[in-house]
């Protein structure tokens, strides 16, 4: 895959800006079915009093998931090996509702607070018209920072996780266990939905920065991967790239 940078359409208020990522990624791949999102969300310290992590995917002109969509999600207390790939076996991750977390009435799904220092989600999703599909766009409301991967590709590193990180470095669950070793951002305080629309009037602010109780938006080019995440092997035996197909 070649790599590039991706693009960022970012608007403040009425005013419309364009930004790019420090960091250069490789180009992610699309499928018409059975694509993985995997999403870290990281606290600022482990006292921090919330948590959360929203996302809107946007292909093609359509939303593809949204607030209130199905996720796997899994609260670590010790690192997990491959959890970003494809082809991780999720099966024993708790299903919930995005968006997970605790505190502001933000949340779909809420776990228990206290000692929180991140929350992984996986989203499994098809893509209809993929194929004809250059670039896609994500909405995110978050507290603290994030990073995201497509497929397997990092796609967006929060500002705030950038300071301690640097991909493709995956951090160690426990990243945030120094108080205040990032800095502290607060959701937009939207309150939960499946979805509530309120959410993505709110301002937009560059991904590269933080700013209280705005969202980023992320324009990220892609490249079409194929029909599905099976693969066929020598003599037409079809197979998986990951470990365990689900149907939502």
């Amino acid at each position: 895959m070649n790599s590039t940078l991706p693009r960022v359409a970012a608007a403040i208020g009425v005013a419309a800006c364009l930004a790019t990522s420090a960091a250069a990624f490789d180009t992610p791949s699309i499928y018409t079915q059975s694509n993985i999102l995997a999403a870290g969300n990281y606290n600022d310290g482990t006292a921090s009093s919330d948590i959360t992590l929203i996302i809107q995917l946007e292909a093609g002109g359509k939303i593809i998931f949204g607030e209130g969509a199905d996720v796997m999600y899994h609260v670590p207390t010790e690192d997990v090996d491959g959890w970003t790939l494809p082809e991780f076996d999720d099966s024993d991750w708790e299903e919930g509702i995005t968006s997970v977390g605790y505190a502001d009435g933000d949340d779909n799904t809420e776990i228990v607070g206290g000692a929180v220092n991140s929350v992984y989600t996986r989203y499994n999703f098809g893509i209809p018209g993929a194929r004809d599909i250059k670039s896609i766009i994500l909405r995110i409301d978050y507290d603290d920072t994030y990073i995201l991967w497509l497929n397997g590709t990092e796609i967006a590193r929060g500002a705030a996780i950038a300071t301690l990180t640097e991909t493709p470095e995956i951090p160690a669950w426990d990243i945030s266990k120094v108080q205040d070793s990032m800095p502290d951002v607060e959701a937009t305080k939207v309150p939960a939905g499946t979805p509530n629309a309120d959410r993505w009037d709110k301002p937009v602010t560059p991904f590269e920065q933080d700013v209280h109780e705005t969202i980023h938006e992320i324009e990220i080019d892609v490249d079409f991967g194929g029909d599905s995440v099976l693969a066929v092997e020598p003599g037409g035996k079809l197979t998986t790239t990951w470990g365990k197909m689900k149907v939502r």
